[in-house]
């Protein structure tokens, strides 16, 4: 009899345990061939406080990772030893897909991943858009000084530095509409917080409209 008492404890346990909230990460290193037998590093943060880690030897291109789902949280993924290096993504119940073809991670899977992808995406084409305009701008500066002088030289530097300008306001307000749209999960919270205090008066005025309780406490907003 207390072997059977036993047994149905066990597996009370074991039901308990396998019924507690976790979402799975299927992750693909396809064409990364230098990441085998590397470690694959997990790490969820929830209000800035690590509430769990793993770490994971490569062995495969293909794998899946059971995460516990501890409420919306921060993943940082990572790989010493190589260029994958802090890969943010959203904690959420679901099946998550995080590719890493060369250099560039890509997730998806769950409706936050998904718009943070699509974010990073945007950081991507803004950044190519600003490095066009580092050699724009460097290329003008080789001008003979001679013509420096002249009016068509003054035109086409107004012209660098008005697109420049116009480059740091659609930044602000793609990065402003993510925030607002995310501001009530972590991932939105993360970029209010790295952002906020660059943002000119009148987005900040904008953004506090828009500002959980942690955040106003965070920054004094009334």
């Amino acid at each position: 009899m207390k072997r059977i008492l036993l047994f149905v404890s066990i597996a009370a346990l074991l039901a308990s345990c396998s019924s507690k909230p976790k979402f799975e990460l299927a992750v693909n290193i396809q064409n990364n061939s230098s990441l085998m037998n590397k470690k694959f590093v997990v790490c969820q943060r929830i209000d800035g406080t690590v509430v769990y880690a793993d770490t994971i030897k490569i062995k495969k291109e293909q794998f899946l990772v059971d995460i516990p789902y501890k409420g919306p949280a921060l993943i940082n993924i990572s790989i010493p030893g190589s260029n994958v290096n802090d890969i943010m993504l959203a904690a959420e119940e679901g099946n998550i897909q995080l590719a890493i073809d060369g250099l560039k991670p890509s997730i998806s899977g769950t409706p936050l991943n998904d718009r943070l992808q699509a974010f990073y995406q945007g950081n991507d084409s803004v950044s190519l858009l600003f490095q066009q305009w580092d050699k724009d701008y460097e290329l003008l500066n080789q001008t003979d000084p001679a013509l420096q002088k002249k009016a068509e030289f003054q035109q086409k530097s107004d012209e660098l530095r008005q697109r420049r300008t116009q480059l740091l306001i659609s930044n602000t307000d793609r990065l402003v509409a993510f925030i607002k749209e995310n501001v009530d999960n972590p991932v939105g919270e993360y970029y209010f917080m790295i952002n906020y205090i660059t943002f000119p008066l009148d987005r900040k005025l904008e953004l506090n409209a828009f500002a959980t309780d942690r955040l106003k406490k965070e920054f004094g907003i009334r």
